[in-house]
């Protein structure tokens, strides 16, 4: 049987308006997945949540894990 997770991932603070923000968030999402990975998660979903004046604020990553 399957076990699923889902976590946020906020920008929020990270967005100054015309600023490009793609390495930060890159960074953020890398260290979140290397974590999960460590404990046995997949990545098998990345949904932007919230979008404000064209960037992305929050992302929703879905994990999965055998059990």
């Amino acid at each position: 049987m399957n076990k699923y997770l889902t976590k946020v991932i906020e920008t929020n603070q990270l967005k100054l308006k015309g600023d490009d923000i793609s390495s930060t968030i890159a960074k953020i999402l890398e260290d979140d997945l290397n974590k999960m990975g460590k404990d046995g998660w997949k990545l098998f979903s990345i949904t932007p949540s919230l979008l404000v004046d064209g960037a992305v604020r929050k992302l929703i990553l879905c994990f999965e894990k055998n059990d």
